[in-house]
């Protein structure tokens, strides 16, 4: 669950994709919550699906989670989504990149679901939260590319986020199912009726498309 104090910007300290923790406003993509676009969870998952082990001639195991830990009760318990799956050997990376995908994203959605079950719904707002997917998938595109977007992203200042979270509120108050960037208008700039809209991704973030055929990639049981 983010909170007002999680807010940085580069003054606190110069922000790259490896940077661990913390919570920015940006124009291009609204809320991004630095943990979540950590590329080192999708690069685990991405290194299994460029080193590929274990099945057969035709398959090899891929197993993916995404957990958390927090206490209930004040008993501390870790929770998550597991997953195995097996993929086709011999694909083409960018098939490769549009099956890690769909495994990432269908993980990532039911993990966000999981958040809004009880227990975890009474002790954290995060469940969909604005910035969640769209974080996510930044952290993706990081690791599958080897690459650092930071510098794309337009970091706006401390006092500019402030504002924008004072006027509106958590941003955990506003829930988005969809990878689409959530953008709050700044209230010191706009006049008239301000409301939070989606926005565009742009084409670094866009260029992979989900691949979840069978003839690709198959879910196994636990």
């Amino acid at each position: 669950m983010t909170k007002r104090s999680d807010i940085i910007d580069n003054s606190d300290r110069y922000i790259t994709r490896d940077t661990p923790k913390g919570l920015v406003y940006t124009d291009n993509l609204g809320w991004i919550d630095l943990g979540h676009a950590n590329p080192t969870g999708a690069e685990r998952l991405w290194q299994q699906m460029v080193m590929p082990y274990g099945g057969d001639d035709t398959w090899f195991e891929v197993n993916y989670h995404q957990s958390m830990s927090t206490n209930v009760f004040a008993t501390g318990i870790t929770t998550g989504i597991y997953r195995r799956f097996l993929v086709r050997r011999g694909l083409s990376e960018h098939l490769l990149q549009g099956v890690a995908l769909s495994i990432f994203m269908g993980t990532s959605h039911q993990f966000e679901s999981l958040q809004n079950l009880w227990p975890y719904i009474v002790l954290t707002d995060s469940g969909y939260s604005a910035e969640d997917l769209v974080s996510n998938l930044l952290g993706f595109c990081q690791a599958v590319n080897y690459a650092d977007y930071t510098s794309y992203l337009h970091i706006c200042p401390k006092e500019k986020a402030y504002r924008i979270w004072d006027h509106y509120g958590p941003v955990g108050e506003y829930k988005n199912k969809s990878v689409l960037p959530l953008i709050f208008p700044d209230p010191l700039e706009k006049t008239g009726n301000l409301k939070p809209y989606s926005g565009t991704l742009p084409i670094f973030m866009s260029s992979i498309k989900p691949v979840a055929s069978p003839e690709y990639v198959r879910e196994l049981s636990l």
